[in-house]
């Protein structure tokens, strides 16, 4: 590069927010161009980066700064307003100043003082990227620690507010905390309620919609992804989404724990236990697909018996048979031998209904009792996730934070294992038996519903003879898996406190 005053020079220009008037790049580029004057060079071209990041992009994944060492033009020095502007940390400083110094050119910094092409400018600033990347790492430590002490006690940082709750200010002190909306909380918990009844998010969207729900923005009708969005978010049970640092992209995907690392819940927040949630999250994630309408109810043929029909012929494989219309007849084929079977579905109501029809509509859950006992799956959960965390840990002090919790963890579980849940029957939906709630069905979802509720699954065999065939026929294809065994023993009438904590 040469060092005399006559030189050809670029200038470079990056900015963060566009609203930094004091180092807005109109300014940056004219401080450059100023410089260069008072010394007599002459400047090429101009290279800016707009709303980029030093902290989270590297000089050589901006477009401005590759464009510039791409340039054609020639020049030997490159003419920035501040260090900071071309990198926060001493690695990307020396890199970007590496590529320069293979173009023969070499780095000038107007507020700092500095030129690269002298022994002197080069040690001063490399001792002043070292102070940049303190600088930035000691500002975000402070912002971390600051988000997370008024997370912590409860306060509300900023962002968009989850639909159902809003913000008001502090009883108790400065700034704003999360409560609950009165006008739109209920809609929250009919949402959940129905995905926890098993019924879809799109007739829960048609529900929203014929019921006058407003949406979250208050314009237009309600979407599929809405309301997946809203049912999956933590405040539901209470849970504060927290993601430290950002490091997992998923925002929302972890939420506030406690010294144990267990989820910190707010019980005036929740709408439902912990447990309920996750089950309704996991019900969500057991869906085929995330449509905007269910292939069941896309197709002009009934849905009823949909994801429950299985082909028999491929020894105990479970191969899924696909709806469609076999010789102008509603039915079901197999996808992978052909095999098919039609005008059956009254067969298997038929059969429901007389193995099932009065027996209360039960579902099998597992029922957490008061005390130690009700913290073992949020334990289990936890411990899951630390094995992952501690393989993945970037380091020893993190490993050993890790560690250290699993420990806890592990020691806290058991001590709460004496009160271990007990798996039993309970009437989830209710009182009724399952004929009544079929009774009451008026369309192919609720009736999918309570079926789905008393059959695992119905495999198909091959028929015995070709052609036309009596109902009796028909069902000796069928072989039912019922999720509800025949060995349950008498239902126990309820007493008057048990009905009345099922209504509550």
């Amino acid at each position: 590069m040469t060092t005399n005053a006559a030189r050809r020079a670029v200038i470079y220009a990056r900015i963060s927010v566009s609203s930094e008037e004091s180092v807005s790049l109109e300014r940056q580029i004219e401080s450059a161009r100023q410089y260069a004057s008072a010394r007599g060079w002459t400047v090429a071209a101009t290279f800016k980066d707009d709303g980029v990041s030093a902290t989270h992009n590297k000089p050589e994944d901006r477009a401005g700064w590759r464009a510039l060492l791409a340039s054609s033009e020639k020049f030997d020095a490159v003419i920035i307003w501040k260090l900071d502007r071309l990198a926060r940390r001493v690695i990307d400083f020396h890199l970007a100043n590496e590529a320069l110094k293979e173009r023969g050119a070499g780095l000038v910094a107007v507020e700092n003082a500095i030129d690269m092409a002298t022994p002197d400018g080069r040690l001063v600033a490399g001792v002043l990227a070292q102070f940049a990347e303190y600088e930035a790492d000691a500002i975000s430590a402070r912002v971390k620690a600051a988000r997370r002490h008024l997370i912590r006690s409860g306060r509300v940082v900023g962002g968009t507010m989850p639909y159902g709750w809003q913000s008001v200010s502090n009883p108790d002190g400065p700034g704003y905390v999360l409560v609950q909306d009165p006008d739109r909380i209920d809609y929250v918990r009919g949402m959940a309620d129905r995905a926890l009844a098993g019924r879809s998010i799109y007739s829960t969207v048609q529900w929203l919609d014929e019921i006058g729900a407003p949406t979250p923005t208050g314009k237009g009708t309600w979407a599929y992804s809405t309301c997946e969005r809203i049912l999956r978010h933590p405040v539901l049970a209470g849970m504060t989404p927290f993601n430290p640092g950002n490091k997992d992209k998923r925002r929302g995907a972890e939420v506030l724990r406690d010294e144990d690392g267990l989820p910190v819940v707010d019980e005036s927040l929740a709408i439902m236990s912990v447990q309920e949630w996750r089950r309704m999250v996991r019900l969500l994630d057991e869906r085929d697909t995330a449509q905007s309408k269910p292939a069941a109810l896309r197709a002009k043929t009934s849905g009823m018996l949909s994801g429950l029909v299985l082909c028999g012929e491929h020894d105990g494989e479970a191969v899924r048979m696909w709806r469609g219309t076999i010789q102008g007849r509603p039915g079901y084929y197999c996808p992978t031998c052909h095999h098919a079977i039609s005008n059956f579905e009254h067969v298997v109501v038929d059969e429901f209904l007389r193995q099932k029809g009065e027996r209360v509509r039960w579902s099998v859950v597992e029922e957490i009792h008061e005390g130690g006992a009700a913290l073992l799956p949020e334990i289990e959960l936890r411990l899951d996730e630390l094995d992952d965390l501690i393989r993945q840990a970037p380091d020893r002090a993190t490993r050993q934070h890790l560690q250290n919790e699993q420990s806890n963890l592990l020691d806290l579980r058991a001590e709460k294992r004496a009160e271990a849940p007990v798996v039993r029957y309970v009437p989830t939906r209710g009182t009724q038996m399952f004929g009544e709630d079929w009774a009451e069905a008026d369309n192919d979802e609720d009736r999918r519903a309570i079926l789905g509720d008393a059959v695992e699954r119905i495999w198909v065999g091959r028929p015995a003879r070709s052609g036309r065939r009596t109902d009796a026929q028909v069902l000796a294809r069928l072989t039912f898996e019922w999720k509800i065994p025949d060995d349950l023993g008498p239902v126990e009438v309820p007493d008057d406190a048990t009905l009345a904590s099922w209504a509550q």
